[in-house]
């Protein structure tokens, strides 16, 4: 996720470097999408955008309060059917919770696995589900809230890229009656040989 942003950033950056005329456009695209090609009477083209927008902006809303309903469900779940305290627990403790059927099961298996500095020594850490099936259940719950949060980080991706696009739409519109042309130049020596592609608008 990481890696996209900053391509993206760059992007900008780079898209940025070839504007020198009319920036407001491209800062409107910026803020919301269409919003440029709505500036320059491209009405059809803006609603697009201002659609895709909102969809996308939906999407994220939707799936950040999965997220919340499954934490609050498998928090709840947890307390009912196996006797823990989770307030103010973890992450990991909510992963272990679900991959072990009590506490002592837990710290045994850190034992043999010589991890001592992994074991739960305070009695707040206590959990004992009533059946593995709830236990299962509740570790799919708990799975379901996961994706949603990547559901949700996927949106803001989209939502930058969306910005990128309009930005970029924006550009071509205004630039769409002027020649285009491909220069391409060859460097280095040797072995280490590149070649470098630049457009002129």
């Amino acid at each position: 996720m990481k890696r996209y942003i900053i391509i993206i950033i760059i992007s900008f950056t780079y898209i940025f470097a070839q504007v020198s005329y009319n920036a407001e456009p491209k800062l409107k695209s910026l803020v919301f999408p269409g919003w440029g090609e709505q500036m320059l009477g491209e009405t059809k083209r803006a609603k697009n955008f201002f659609i895709s927008e909102t969809m996308i902006w939906l999407f994220y809303f939707g799936s950040v309060q999965t997220k919340k309903w499954y934490e609050s469900d498998y928090t709840a779940f947890a307390t009912l059917h196996a006797d823990v305290d989770m307030d103010q627990k973890p992450y990991l403790f909510e992963v272990n919770l679900g991959h072990y059927d009590n506490l002592e099961e837990y710290n045994d298996t850190k034992e043999r696995q010589r991890l001592p500095n992994d074991k739960y020594s305070d009695s707040k850490y206590y959990w004992q589900w009533d059946s593995k099936m709830n236990r299962i259940k509740y570790d799919e719950m708990r799975i379901k809230s996961v994706t949603a949060g990547k559901y949700g980080r996927f949106a803001v991706a989209g939502l930058i890229l969306h910005r990128l696009l309009s930005v970029i739409d924006v550009i071509y519109l205004e630039r769409r009656n002027q020649s285009v042309s491909l220069h391409t130049q060859v460097y280095g020596s040797g072995d280490n040989i590149g070649m470098r592609f630049s457009f002129n608008f």
